[in-house]
């Protein structure tokens, strides 16, 4: 759904046909484009939720020797793949070497970091992502580009020909509306159906989203005996 249809629709949630829907550009047309903007981040920085449609893998910088090698991670950088860092539901990053090979790099929390090369993620504005040993000048990986396998944030909306980044649109279009019938007295009355509508259409993107490999919940294996007489 382009941006210009996104308003129509969020006009004729309010409004029926009474009133034609703002363009880009205009006050209200920008306050409306703000609310959508909005609802898009708190979708994607739902720490309950990693949505497969902002799935993807950024070149983060070419490796060089360092006594401990940092690089940005980009603003969009949500987090990486997994709820925790483990074996079992972790995520790792890879280097490309100069030969072409890859080779995986296991990211850690800042205070699991061993004796092996790892990664960890720490800081803000921005985040960073760090070595947690030296790289020496003989190093094979020196040369080599690192890749971070991440949720990303998609960009803000801005122009009339814009795709709305979202997994269903009409999700949005709802909870845009009903944010802005809570908020004016004129359409205050629709506001709790409009929030209706768009918690249904949650719900299903959720759902939907879980379908697969996505979401599904994996048990943790443990290295034990069990105990005798239990189940």
């Amino acid at each position: 759904m382009l941006l210009s249809e996104a308003l129509e629709k969020i006009s004729y949630a309010l409004r029926g046909l009474d009133d034609s829907a703002p363009s880009v550009g205009t006050e209200e047309g920008n306050y409306w484009v703000s609310l959508l903007n909005d609802k898009k981040n708190e979708l994607y920085q739902d720490v309950k939720q990693n949505w497969s449609s902002i799935f993807g893998v950024e070149s983060i910088g070419t490796i060089s020797a360092s006594s401990s090698l940092v690089f940005d991670l980009p603003e969009s950088f949500l987090g990486v793949a997994g709820t925790d860092f483990d074996d079992v539901n972790g995520s790792d990053a890879y280097i490309i070497m100069t030969d072409g090979t890859r080779r995986d790099v296991k990211i850690v929390k800042p205070s699991q970091r061993g004796h092996a090369q790892q990664l960890y993620i720490s800081g803000m504005n921005p985040q960073t992502i760090t070595f947690t040993k030296e790289i020496l000048a003989t190093d094979d990986i020196v040369g080599g580009e690192l890749f971070l396998p991440a949720y990303y944030l998609p960009d803000d909306i801005a122009l009339a020909t814009d795709v709305l980044p979202v997994p269903n649109p009409n999700w949005l279009v709802q909870a845009v509306a009903a944010d802005i019938a809570y908020s004016d007295i004129i359409y205050e009355d629709k506001a709790e159906g409009l929030n209706a509508k768009a918690n249904n259409l949650y719900r299903m993107m959720t759902s939907n989203n879980r379908r697969g490999s996505n979401g599904a919940v994996r048990t943790m294996q443990y290295a034990v005996n069990r105990i005798r007489g239990t189940r």
